[in-house]
């Protein structure tokens, strides 16, 4: 579902051509000296804005995916590590080894397991207020636990080595023996490279899609606030043109000191 401060940036597009709408009832009056806010210039903005924040969904929605096969890659993890200290503990394995398996099997387990809010980012609210007045940009986070995904890798590598370590480990089950501890490690990896990779991808289509909204002089609020001051210009402060610009509202989800 998306957040309302997704939702902030779709309203801003879709004002952005009811502005060029109402842009198109002025007729040749419209005529600025401006070329960043002409009708044609608008018309162009609207088209590449809409592009910007479909391609936005479509990094969420890559990011969600890849986060979501992680997650579901990575549950058993901590079931089977447990598994694996108890095959360990009944070979010839040294206190010692064992009590290393101990640790890093703690290590791996960590708090509990991971669930799908925090295997995520997560976005503040911010509420939606007609431009120019700035609003705090949404703050983007990385959880402890999406972190964790390194760090369990890394703990479950070493459980690997371990138990390769023993001579004695030799498991008749397969999914306990090394080999296949090794491929799934492989495929672990696999996957976390993927959900991080997804979540740069996402933050590079966030970065250019708010360039584009809310960048100063040049982002859609800051050319759409001076397109109304020239309908003002025109018509009058008092007039229904302008009245009519103005209940167009846009929303700053980003301030101009972030879309930089």
């Amino acid at each position: 579902m998306a957040t309302q401060y997704e939702r902030g940036h779709a309203k801003n597009v879709a004002n952005l051509l009811k502005f060029n709408q109402h842009i198109a009832t002025l007729g040749l009056t419209y005529n600025p000296a401006n070329t960043i806010i002409t009708a044609t210039a608008l018309a162009t903005l609207h088209t590449t804005a809409n592009t910007l924040l479909t391609n936005v969904n479509l990094a969420y929605n890559s990011w969600k995916k890849a986060t979501n096969d992680r997650e579901i890659a990575f549950l058993p993890l901590d079931k089977l590590s447990t598994q694996l200290l108890g095959a360990l503990q009944s070979t010839s394995a040294s206190t010692q080894t064992v009590n290393d398996m101990v640790s890093l099997v703690r290590k791996l387990r960590g708090d509990g397991k991971l669930t799908k809010g925090d295997a995520g980012i997560t976005e503040d609210q911010v509420q939606a207020i007609p431009n120019p007045t700035p609003a705090p940009e949404a703050v983007v986070t990385i959880s402890n636990s999406q972190r964790s995904f390194d760090n369990k890798l890394q703990h479950f590598s070493k459980i690997i080595l371990l138990l390769q370590s023993v001579p004695s480990y030799a498991p008749n089950e397969v999914p306990f023996q090394v080999a296949s501890l090794q491929t799934l490690f492989n495929n672990l990896t696999l996957l976390n490279n993927a959900a991080n990779v997804s979540y740069a991808n996402l933050k590079a289509a966030r970065i250019a899609r708010n360039l584009t909204f809310y960048a100063a002089d040049t982002g859609m609020l800051d050319r759409i606030r001076k397109a109304k001051s020239y309908i003002k210009s025109l018509f009058g402060a008092s007039s229904q043109q302008f009245a009519a610009a103005k209940d167009i509202k846009f929303f700053r989800v980003v301030s101009k000191k972030k879309a930089k």
